[in-house]
């Protein structure tokens, strides 16, 4: 039975609980619960979910309905579903990076797809990373210099439907069961762990630009890039000598 305790593995308990975490320090505007809803939506169908359904399950998000301690789980509501799609490809790159360490590789490049991870240097020199034009994505509007450090972006443009000329992106507001209505375009976040990148990206989303940054600026160690709607680039004060403009049709706002 749901309700009862369930034993995890070590690495189910600890992604959950740094999901856990991300849930609450957003105050359920990112939340790893939301799997009764997301789970409605399919971005390779171009039709919407059942509206009646939405609203029926937003009553089972909630990160608080989940007990987690001592290498076990309980849910206090049995129709609460975790989804951790947004935290869960950075736990597998912190893996890869950790394995190779243990290998001896010292120096490569782990890309997950919108999940970026370094490892040391190349070559002496930094990596350097493109981050995706949104409404362009085989061209990439700036580039970073990094080391030993992970990229993780969260945008509109990764998976979405579009009906009746209006887009529905993948990242969903728990309140509503609907795709976030936001300034931003893409968000990418640099941090030391990609766990921490990835479920970042997602959750300064869901803030828009302005509380993004002021967010992100108060994080240690943690630095973002926001792209617009309306083609504008806002970084952290850390990044704002660290990056090359390949595009004309972008604009640096702060």
């Amino acid at each position: 039975h749901k309700l009862d305790e369930q034993p995890l593995s070590k690495e189910l308990f600890k992604v959950i609980k740094e999901g856990l975490y991300y849930s609450q320090l957003s105050q359920g505007a990112f939340d790893i619960t939301i799997g009764s809803v997301s789970s409605l939506w399919n971005f390779k169908e171009n039709k919407l979910p059942d509206d009646q359904q939405i609203k029926t399950h937003l009553n089972d998000i909630s990160y608080q309905n989940i007990i987690l301690d001592n290498q076990k789980i309980r849910f206090l509501n049995e129709q609460t579903m975790i989804d951790l799609g947004a935290i869960a490809k950075g736990y597998i790159a912190d893996q890869i990076k950790s394995y190779l360490l243990k290998n001896k590789v010292n120096s490569a490049l782990i890309n997950l797809g919108g999940n970026i991870l370094c490892v040391g240097q190349k070559n002496n020199n930094p990596f350097s990373i493109g981050i995706t034009d949104p409404q362009n994505t085989n061209h990439s509007i700036l580039s970073l210099n990094i080391n030993n450090l992970s990229i993780v972006t969260s945008g509109t443009y990764q998976r979405y439907i579009e009906i009746n000329s209006k887009k529905y992106h993948h990242i969903l507001n728990p309140k509503t069961g609907y795709p976030y209505e936001t300034d931003i375009a893409g968000v990418s976040i640099i941090a030391d762990n990609s766990i921490d990148a990835d479920a970042l990206s997602t959750l300064t989303f869901t803030k828009g630009v302005k509380e993004g940054l002021k967010f992100v600026e108060n994080l240690y160690n943690v630095d973002a890039i926001f792209i617009t709607n309306d083609k504008k680039i806002y970084l952290t004060e850390n990044i704002k000598d660290n990056f090359k403009l390949m595009s004309n049709d972008f604009e640096i706002s702060n």
